[in-house]
């Protein structure tokens, strides 16, 4: 048999959580864009980006942005350089996006399709805005195999990958 103020105190619980529950926070309203952090009125907490990315990529188009949305997005399926060598990689059959063959092959447009409603089993990611998608296909055209194979003068960058006609 169980206490009685045992069965009082658990009782005591239950009204207490349900009436906590049917509570509507004070403070709770719908999100606005003025909400959202901008460039404008930046917040202490938000991430200060440089116009020019800081980034080793910045000299072929390439900010921070682009390369932090690579990591949290891609990596874990495509490795850090594009290879398919993410931890998920084999499971998901992830593209070598360095294979030069692929390169030759796919448009700047079917890239950008691709990073945009996904492909196979690779999602969507329609929440990335549009120029970082555009910087995204320079960066998967940055791991062409091929333009690795390139030499380099002593001093020179390899050149940036240049979009051709109908790519």
């Amino acid at each position: 048999m169980r206490s009685p103020s045992l069965s009082f105190t658990a009782l005591l619980g239950l009204l207490a959580l349900s009436v906590a529950c049917d509570r509507t926070p004070g403070e709770l309203r719908e999100w606005t864009p003025a909400d959202h952090d901008h460039t404008s009125n930046p917040n202490e907490t938000q991430v200060q980006v440089q116009p020019d990315g800081g980034s080793p990529l910045a000299r072929f188009g390439i900010d921070e942005v682009t390369l932090v949305a690579w990591k949290q997005n891609c990596t874990r399926c495509h490795g850090s350089l594009g290879v398919g060598d993410g931890p998920q990689g084999p499971a998901t059959r992830a593209r070598d996006l360095s294979d030069p063959a692929w390169q030759a092959a796919a448009t700047d447009d079917a890239i950008a399709r691709a990073i945009r409603e996904g492909k196979g089993m690779m999602p969507a990611f329609q929440q990335l805005p549009e120029s970082t998608i555009t910087t995204m296909v320079r960066l998967v055209r940055l791991f062409n195999a091929e333009r690795m194979r390139q030499p380099v003068a002593d001093g020179d960058a390899p050149a940036a990958p240049q979009p051709t006609p109908g790519r």
